[in-house]
């Protein structure tokens, strides 16, 4: 039996994706496709298609002036105004949430609830945080906001695929998550501001040791 393109897509990507989340291929490595191509013994053309995969995963960059492809390794400065938006954006929409939408909209408190209320494996894990953090935004219904937080997630999503790795670091989320739709559920606008605060500082310091070494910080 012939294996598909398709499935040699995906084993490619599988594979990248696995060394690159455990580290085996170091941030700001260059993936050079004939040599990936011939260590995973298959032609390029599916290994070029993983590598674009990984790119809409925030995992692979684009080299400067679309020379080559590199695994993403973001500075500390990258990290610290990435997480400063984050914030800035899950504040106001507590705050627009609290005072507007939940007054005259009850049921989205259950809505958003459900993205957090299932035990995730930490696989699973990042996609369902995502979607927690996107219902906040989402519910908003401001189509600005909302694009400038998609944009800051596809950033967000390397250092979420690695810290997410850790189990203690998923149950620190959860906690939150249950903190955050607590002060949604009471109206407390100032209990969820000071739960979001806490939850993104920390996401920002796992981040920072995940990615930067002592020369950065």
């Amino acid at each position: 039996m012939l294996i598909k393109v398709n499935a040699l897509n995906q084993q490619a990507y599988t594979i990248l994706k696995n060394k690159i989340l455990k580290k085996e291929i170091s941030p700001g490595t260059r993936l050079i496709d004939s040599q990936l191509a011939k260590e995973f013994g298959i032609s390029r053309t599916p290994l070029r298609d993983a590598i674009r995969k990984l790119v809409e995963d925030g995992l692979v960059m684009p080299g400067k002036n679309g020379k080559g492809y590199y695994v993403y390794k973001p500075s500390a400065k990258d990290i610290n105004e990435i997480f400063e938006m984050r914030l800035i954006l899950d504040i106001a929409a507590a705050t627009k949430l609290i005072n507007v939408i939940i007054p005259e909209q009850p049921e989205i408190i259950d809505k958003i609830a459900q993205f957090d209320m299932v035990e995730h494996d930490l696989d699973s894990f990042v996609l369902s945080d995502e979607d927690f953090h996107n219902a906040l935004i989402t519910f908003c219904k401001n189509s600005r906001m909302t694009e400038i937080y998609a944009d800051l997630q596809a950033q967000t999503r390397a250092f979420r695929s690695v810290t997410s790795q850790d189990q203690a670091r998923v149950e620190k989320a959860r906690t939150y998550h249950k903190k955050i739709i607590d002060g949604l559920c009471s109206g407390q606008l100032d209990e969820t501001i000071d739960a979001i605060k806490e939850h993104v500082e920390l996401s920002r310091i796992d981040a920072l040791a995940d990615y930067t070494d002592q020369e950065d910080t």
